[in-house]
């Protein structure tokens, strides 16, 4: 073969394998834009596929973490609007005692009293016993009870400690409370129980005793209060919820924008890379061209 020969032949084929090179960029560069993601396999960036992988089960993770915080913020909303229901209640009994325990009350006024003091009891229980959104008692315990059951007269509650819900590793948020927390005056008080005493004394027309009616509306004071205190316990359960979603929520947008730093289309590049590969193939397949049509007989000319 002779240098000339020879010569064209090597510049024959490296016509072929650039062309080659540079059609293979092409359509890498036209699928990576066309599916918007840069990487495909393992093979094409290990460190990026890796950190990938890891980016993938913290997000599986968060999804998890970020639906039982939705729960808890849930169940926190409905046991303070239960609350404040409850609240509402036992201030309407906290008015009745003031009339009934006027000197100028009547034995008609005060069974009259007695009588919207029987509905407010019922609505209390009502209210203990409602269900939350997963169709459990609100204000239940572990056993599985009714919140308040009532039994021969008196009202009894649901044992054990509401179950708290996992928000994060390690981290884990109570969304209500006992029924019995609720309703505890302390001293062996219980507002059910103030409430059905004041009930019956009203029932029967019966004028208070000194000091009888003054005591009724301290307990219900207290009453008030014990109700106001849970709902700024849970207010606090509330905010804290409130601040996990919103640090979940900035972490989520940090793990996005790394994901897609790593793995998608940078399309500005990738258009402008396309342009300047498809440039360069089309000026060496021209060059190809006039390359094949060479033959010896041109060069010994």
């Amino acid at each position: 073969m002779t240098p000339v020969a020879s010569s064209t032949s090597l510049s024959f084929e490296r016509s072929k394998t650039a062309m080659g090179t540079l059609a293979a960029r092409a359509d890498r560069l036209q699928v990576d834009i066309s599916t918007t993601k840069r990487l495909h396999a393992p093979s094409d960036d290990s460190v990026a596929f890796q950190r990938l992988q890891r980016i993938a089960r913290d997000t599986a993770d968060a999804g998890a973490w970020d639906a039982n915080l939705d729960l808890a913020g849930s169940l926190l909303a409905q046991a303070d609007t239960t609350l404040e229901s409850m609240t509402t209640q036992v201030q309407r009994a906290s008015g009745l005692m003031l009339r009934a325990n006027s000197g100028t009350t009547s034995a008609a006024d005060r069974k009259t009293a007695g009588a919207e003091l029987t509905q407010i009891i019922q609505s209390l229980v009502e209210l203990a016993n409602a269900q939350d959104t997963r169709g459990r008692p609100l204000f239940g315990g572990t056993d599985g009870q009714p919140a308040v059951t009532a039994d021969a007269g008196a009202y009894t509650y649901s044992a054990g400690t509401p179950a708290a819900i996992p928000v994060g590793d390690g981290q884990q948020v109570q969304p209500t409370e006992l029924a019995s927390r609720l309703f505890d005056l302390g001293g062996g008080k219980d507002t059910l129980a103030v409430l059905q005493a004041l009930t019956a004394k009203l029932l029967s027309g019966a004028p208070l005793d000194v000091g009888e009616g003054d005591a009724a509306i301290a307990d219900l004071s207290a009453a008030d209060d014990q109700l106001t205190g849970v709902r700024a316990s849970l207010g606090a359960r509330g905010a804290r919820v409130d601040l996990l979603q919103a640090q979940s929520t900035q972490i989520a947008t940090d793990r996005e924008t790394e994901r897609s730093g790593l793995e998608d289309t940078d399309y500005t590049v990738a258009l402008a890379d396309l342009q300047k590969t498809m440039t360069v193939l089309s000026a060496t397949q021209a060059s190809f061209s006039k390359l094949s049509q060479l033959s010896l007989f041109d060069y010994l000319r």
